[in-house]
C-alpha cells in the first residue's frame, strides 16, 4: 500500500524557527520525508531550502556561523523608510542559497506564504522565484521593506496566516505535520521603569510603596516591548485560531523554555526541534500509516 503524502508546515518564529530545521533532520533520518512543504517566514526559508534540495548540513553551517555582526549587516536603514532595511543583503542571502530555481520546477511542491499589505489575506506563493517568495514572506512589518511580486505589495507570511496548515492540504497532502515555534505571550519577560504613584511623582520621592504593594510591582514598557508582545499576542491568537479550524494530524510544539535561541546562537534550537520530533515519531507513524 502507498504511503500517504506527507504535508509538512512549518510557522513563522524568526529565531525559533532553528527548531524546524531540527525536526526536519528527524523525519529525514527516520524514511519520513515530507512530499509537500510550507511556510511562513521564517518557516518559508527552511521549507523552501528542503524543497530547492539543499542539505540540512548547509542550513545547520549557515545558521550555526551567524554572528551579530553578520546579522546586523542585513538590517542597514533604507531610503525611502518603508523599513528598517531594504532587505537587499538578505536577498544576496537567498539568492547564493536558491540561485534561479522557479517555485513550479522544484521536485518537492512548495508554498512560501506571505501577506497581501492591501487586502490583509494570505497569498500561497506556488509558481515563481523561489528566493523572492521566500524574501516576500520574511519581510517582516516594520524591519524590512514590503516586496512586489507582480502586482501585489507584500509582507511578513506570519500577519495572515502563522502557520499554514489549510495551504498544505490544498497543495495535496493527505497527512500534515505542523511545527508551531511560535512565543507564548507569557513567556515574555516583560519589564521597564518603575510606575510612581501620582503623590510620589509630585514630591519627587523615587522610593516606591513597600515592596508588599501590589502597585510596587507596576512599571511602565518601553513601545517597543509593547508593540513586540502585541505582535506576539496577535500571532499566537492567529495561530490557534488555524489550528482550530484546520487541525493537522501532528503537531509538534518545540519546548525552548530552558534555553531559547536568537539569531547569533541556534544550535539549542536546532536541539529543541530534534527532542520535538524525536518524541513524537510514534505519533507520526500511526498518521502516515492511517492506524488508529
Amino acid at each position: 500500500m502507498a504511503r500517504r503524502r506527507i504535508g509538512l508546515v512549518l510557522s513563522s518564529g524568526g529565531a525559533r524557527g532553528s527548531a524546524h530545521i531540527g525536526a526536519l533532520d528527524v523525519l529525514l533520518a527516520n524514511d519520513l520525508a515530507p512530499d509537500v512543504v510550507v511556510g511562513a517566514s521564517m518557516g518559508a526559508y527552511v521549507s523552501g531550502a528542503y524543497a530547492a534540495g539543499i542539505s540540512l548540513d548547509v542550513l545547520k553551517e549557515e545558521w550555526q556561523s551567524s554572528s551579530f555582526l553578520r546579522t546586523a549587516k542585513t538590517l542597514l536603514p533604507t531610503i525611502p523608510w518603508s523599513g528598517w532595511s531594504s532587505g537587499a543583503e538578505l536577498m544576496r542571502t537567498l539568492r547564493r542559497h536558491f540561485g534561479d530555481r522557479r517555485i513550479e520546477d522544484l521536485d518537492v511542491p512548495f508554498a512560501a506564504v506571505a501577506t497581501n499589505l492591501a487586502t490583509g489575506a494570505p497569498e500561497a506563493m506556488t509558481t515563481g522565484s523561489v528566493a523572492e517568495a521566500v524574501r516576500a514572506s520574511l519581510s517582516v512589518p516594520g524591519l524590512f521593506t514590503p516586496v512586489w511580486i507582480d502586482d501585489r505589495l507584500l509582507i511578513d507570511g506570519g500577519v495572515s496566516n502563522p502557520l499554514p496548515v489549510d495551504v498544505a492540504t490544498a497543495l495535496g497532502a493527505e497527512v500534515i505535520i505542523a511545527v508551531d515555534v511560535l512565543v507564548e505571550p507569557s513567556e515574555v519577560h516583560l519589564a521597564g521603569l518603575p510606575a510612581l504613584g501620582v503623590r510620589d511623582r509630585r514630591l519627587g520621592i523615587t522610593g516606591g510603596p513597600p515592596a508588599c504593594d501590589v502597585a510596587s510591582r507596576r512599571f511602565h514598557p518601553s513601545v517597543l516591548s509593547v508593540l513586540f508582545q502585541m505582535s506576539t499576542v496577535f500571532q499566537k491568537r492567529l495561530c490557534n485560531l488555524t489550528l482550530a479550524a484546520h487541525p493537522p494530524d501532528v503537531l509538534l510544539r518545540p519546548d525552548f523554555s530552558n534555553d531559547p535561541p536568537c539569531y547569533s546562537r541556534v544550535g539549542c534550537g536546532i536541539e529543541a526541534g530534534v527532542r520535538a520530533a524525536e518524541r513524537a515519531l510514534g505519533e507520526i507513524r500511526r498518521a502516515v500509516e492511517g492506524a488508529d
